[in-house]
């Protein structure tokens, strides 16, 4: 029985990019509210997030087409549906994560600190 290539090379992907997605996942928007302060801004903290999530969003929001599709169609597998409840998964919690951070990028006295760009 053979693998097609671009089977193998969409779950490599998927695969590589947990590690990144996990990093974004620890990575705080505000380190200060996290840690009881209520009026601190963190500069850093959604640029930080974007980083690390922006990019998994995409891969992952990809790779659960591409596995959707594969069961969609004639090849319907076991790994091909694990894969796309993974990417489902993680594409939800950094959907998540990535909204976080426009929403505390967007505060008002975050731009006042900050100012504008990311």
């Amino acid at each position: 029985m053979r693998r097609n290539p671009f089977v193998l090379a969409v779950s490599l992907i998927v695969v590589t990019f947990l590690p990144i997605a996990l990093f974004g996942w620890a990575a705080s928007v505000n380190e200060y509210r996290d840690q009881g302060i209520g009026g601190g801004v963190d500069c850093d903290g959604p640029f930080t997030v974007m980083l690390f999530n922006a990019p998994s969003l995409a891969v992952y929001a990809a790779g659960a087409v591409y596995y959707g599709v594969l069961l969609k169609g004639a090849r319907r597998r076991v790994l091909a549906a694990v894969f796309m409840a993974l990417c489902v998964l993680m594409a939800s919690a950094a959907g998540r994560k990535v909204w976080a951070a426009y929403r505390e990028k967007a505060r008002p006295d975050h731009r006042e600190t900050c100012g504008e760009g990311w």
